[in-house]
């Protein structure tokens, strides 16, 4: 049974603020073995940011935001609930090993891997209100076992998924990998691979997406290994086509409904 801390750190934002890890990329050492960031906080212990002000994170060597956590150590969550963020960071933006939880606030990011990745559940926004995202460069955009959508707008550029549902250490399996959209409004420009991926399910029921993504049979806008549900409130504009087990490649949302 997973263990938890009680402990938070809770970040106000005021004013201009500057947090860059201290590690030189450079060493050989550091980027093997490193597992910092701008802002980390140690396993079983949660995080709580929020307030007016602009916060830069430079992850030069690694991260820009961790939050550590296994079933030995204990879990803890980070939410994000405000302020004006940028974060640079030459391996994922945001990482968390359990929840990540973006309920408000402004984002620009730059990655070198994952813009804002979570080991069990990832959720942007909430009754429709939601945070502004703009992840300007990556390799995925947003990643979690479970990728829940309920407001906001998120703009992704990635060199692989734009969202992906997700998790290669296999923890969580009680979880089914799904992406849901209940709101909000989602563009994604991913080129050489999927728009939406899941290894589960993808049910999108309300808000939009425009997706750019590769569209070879491999690789398409919608792809997944589950079930796929489009509502017809839902609202997709993708030309890359759908690729799934029903081998339903190409259909537009009036053509599927439940799956």
């Amino acid at each position: 049974m997973a263990a938890f801390h009680s402990s938070e750190v809770k970040v106000i934002v005021s004013g201009s603020v500057t947090l860059t890890d201290a590690e030189d990329p450079a060493d050989e050492d550091v980027s093997d073995d490193f597992d910092g960031a701008a802002i980390k906080v140690k396993a079983g212990a949660s995080a709580y940011i929020t307030g007016d002000g602009t916060l830069t994170l430079n992850g030069s060597a690694k991260n820009g935001v961790k939050v550590s956590g296994d079933a030995d150590e204990g879990y803890g969550s980070l939410v994000i609930d405000g302020a004006t963020i940028n974060i640079n960071a030459s391996n994922d933006a945001i990482n968390g090993n359990y929840d990540v939880v973006i309920l408000s606030g402004s984002l620009t990011i730059s990655a070198g891997d994952d813009a804002i990745h979570a080991d069990r559940i990832l959720t942007i926004g909430a009754n429709g209100k939601g945070p502004s995202i703009t992840i300007k460069s990556c390799s995925e955009g947003l990643e979690g076992t479970v990728v829940n959508i309920a407001g906001g707008t998120v703009n992704v550029t990635s060199t692989d998924d734009g969202i992906n549902a997700a998790n290669s250490d296999k923890a969580f399996s009680e979880l089914t990998f799904s992406i849901n959209m209940t709101g909000g409004s989602v563009t994604v420009n991913a080129p050489r691979a999927d728009g939406f991926d899941s290894n589960g399910n993808i049910n999108l029921v309300a808000g939009s997406a425009t997706i750019n993504s590769a569209n070879n049979g491999g690789d398409a806008g919608i792809d997944y290994d589950g079930e796929l549900y489009i509502s017809d409130a839902f609202v997709l504009n993708s030309q890359s086509g759908v690729a799934g087990p029903d081998n339903m490649m190409g259909g537009m949302p009036g053509q599927m409904g439940n799956s």
